[in-house]
């Protein structure tokens, strides 16, 4: 049943309460009246996005979740609602379910010329930095498995060849235990082992090293705020800047190249798609960097 003038406007006498309790930081009554609104007005998506930004600070994902999806059930459109479902997702360990919905997020504020850009970038980069340190902690262990592995391989491998010297004896007893001639042999073939499983450990960290370089490219890094890039865009200057970053000197300082200080407009800049990719392709492997 559609809701009346009546209940229209009941439903916004208990947002504005709720938005007054919400400024006072007492979200358990800002909750109860954004309920109150919602019982007069269940189709607007503001009150699902406003009790949603409630559990958010209360860190009840799970509701978060529940009243960010009505939201966008509402209004498929809605900035905060997709925002605030991928920063839930993100706590609850829902990574790629958390980048789509932040990505969706971003691409919304951009055509709404919304004003928090910038943030919903630092949660996406957040959230592909956890994605990122869970897949590092499932390859650093597979590797260690393998490594363990390979090992054995060669102490079974050395035990073998040990057998073969000195058939009659146990590993335990190989050392300073035997004729000059045959422990002369049982120290070689412990040397060779050794240097092998020397060798492999070396293979595996020199690995490691080169998967994770620990420096930024400085032509990832945006010219305003230093920070990595998300969404890199050239001004008409032929300069590359973070497009959250950009809108913020439009709107706070003027309509201008920050560094060749050129008359420049949203609508004058062009995506580097070229620089994206490879940023993105850095991140997937390099997680940490999007705190950087």
């Amino acid at each position: 049943m559609a809701s009346t003038s009546d209940d229209i406007r009941r439903a916004e006498l208990h947002k504005t309460k709720g938005n007054t309790y919400f400024s006072k930081k007492d979200y358990e009554n800002a909750i109860r009246e954004y309920t109150a609104a919602l019982t007069q007005n269940p189709r607007n998506a503001v009150y699902y996005t406003n009790r949603a930004l409630c559990y958010l600070k209360l860190k009840k994902y799970d509701n978060v979740i529940e009243d960010c999806k009505e939201a966008i059930n509402q209004d498929g459109n809605s900035v905060k609602g997709h925002y605030m479902l991928g920063q839930a997702l993100t706590e609850k360990g829902e990574f790629k379910s958390s980048i789509s919905n932040l990505q969706k997020a971003y691409e919304l504020s951009l055509l709404e010329k919304s004003s928090f850009s910038a943030e919903i970038v630092q949660a996406l980069l957040n959230a592909r930095k956890k994605n990122w340190e869970i897949e590092e902690r499932k390859r650093i262990q597979q590797e260690s498995e393998l490594l363990r592995y390979v090992k054995n391989l060669i102490n079974t491998e050395r035990d073998k060849q040990l057998q073969k010297v000195s058939p009659k004896n146990t590993f335990s007893k190989w050392v300073n235990s035997h004729p000059p001639d045959i422990q002369e042999k049982i120290d070689q073939i412990n040397k060779a082992h050794d240097e092998r499983l020397s060798q492999i450990e070396q293979v595996f960290i020199q690995s490691d090293e080169n998967l994770r370089p620990r420096e930024v490219p400085e032509y990832f890094l945006d010219k305003i705020s230093f920070e990595i890039m998300h969404d890199p865009v050239i001004t008409p200057s032929g300069i590359t800047y973070e497009r959250a970053h950009l809108k913020e000197h439009f709107k706070k300082i003027g309509h201008f190249d920050p560094l060749s200080r050129r008359e420049c407009r949203e609508n004058d800049l062009y995506p580097n798609l070229a620089l994206k990719e490879e940023i993105e392709d850095f991140l997937s492997k390099n997680g940490w960097a999007a705190d950087y």
